[in-house]
């Protein structure tokens, strides 16, 4: 039977399509030697299963009525799962060749989507390990020393002053004081436009194995400040109000509020990701996520000139990111 590999990620998972003597067409991953299902980033996971993140947060979330891929097989000797072939359109090709009237339907359906997800209740077994893993403040502060470590001193080879490093942590913890006060629902944690599979006029649900439970405002800020797909930013300010209007979770109670933990948390997943793209290229050898970076840092700007409250950090990070300046 012969694969054809397909394309990969920032993972160690490797992805394969074939066809059954039917012909019809399946997805393997084949996963890494070693402990395979544990995140290279942590968590404060509360108890362990012999079952996969993947199978496990897939099996529940397909009980809840997501749009997963079907699970064929597992074989846990050869570490590999067959899955539903959903195609090769990731909403991130689609919206590419887009117009902005076309762009904005499929954002929507984008939200709609991740507001059935984040309504999704918990499970009465607590079976799922979505619920037995969380953001809290070591995670938050874990994310911003990865961007210190890697999007400044790696990035550019020097270390900061012991005062300005004191600066960094105090006014990036400000940001976690604010984030942990919000109020915790299902959360994917990578929800963005190339873990969203076109099928006709639908969307499907990918790479939620990382899943656990965070603020609604997350994966709300992983969908709009996208690394990959520009958005104009009054079509963002639109697509929070078009979220704002259907959601039913607590923070969207207050608009402004909710407005400006979109900003702080642009800025703590956005420095969070330039640190993964620049380790991703020194440690693993893959320069591919590179040309993101400075987009990402662009909506770390806009955030950062909105946010007075941030100025001492705007200031400290002006000194040393060429993209600030």
């Amino acid at each position: 039977m012969e694969l054809q590999k397909l394309h990969g990620d920032a993972s160690n998972r490797v992805y394969y399509r074939g066809k059954d003597t039917d012909g019809k067409s399946y997805v393997l991953m084949q996963l890494p030697e070693g402990n395979a299902s544990v995140s290279e980033e942590i968590t404060n996971l509360k108890k362990t299963g012999k079952e996969l993140p993947f199978l496990n947060i897939g099996s529940y979330l397909k009980n809840c009525g997501l749009p997963v891929p079907e699970v064929y097989h597992y074989d846990e000797p050869s570490r590999q799962i067959t899955l539903e072939d959903l195609g090769d359109l990731p909403l991130e090709k689609l919206l590419q060749q887009a117009g902005e009237t076309e762009k904005m339907k499929w954002y929507q359906r984008a939200i709609d989507l991740l507001i059935r997800f984040q309504n999704c209740p918990r499970p009465l077994d607590n079976s799922c390990l979505l619920f037995e893993r969380s953001f809290d403040a070591r995670l938050y502060n874990w994310e911003f020393d990865h961007f210190l470590e890697y999007g400044i001193e790696e990035r550019f080879s020097f270390k900061l002053k012991s005062d300005e490093t004191d600066l960094f942590h105090q006014e990036t913890k400000k940001i976690t004081a604010a984030l942990v006060e919000l109020p915790l629902g299902p959360t994917h944690r990578d929800f963005q436009s190339r873990n969203l599979m076109v099928q006709g006029e639908t969307l499907r649900l990918i790479d939620f194995q990382d899943a656990l439970l965070g603020p609604a405002v997350y994966d709300l800020v992983a969908l709009l400040r996208d690394s990959y797909i520009s958005l104009a930013e009054e079509n963002v300010q639109r697509l929070l109000d078009y979220y704002l209007e259907r959601s039913t979770s607590p923070p969207s109670k207050n608009h402004l509020h909710f407005k400006k933990m979109f900003d702080w948390m642009t800025i703590q997943r956005k420095l969070k990701d330039v640190g993964r793209f620049i380790y991703i290229d020194r440690v693993k050898k893959n320069p591919n996520f590179l040309p993101f970076i400075s987009p990402s840092l662009g909506y770390v700007r806009t955030a950062l000139e909105r946010q007075p409250e941030l100025s001492s950090l705007f200031v400290l990070l002006k000194k040393y990111v060429p993209e600030f300046k």
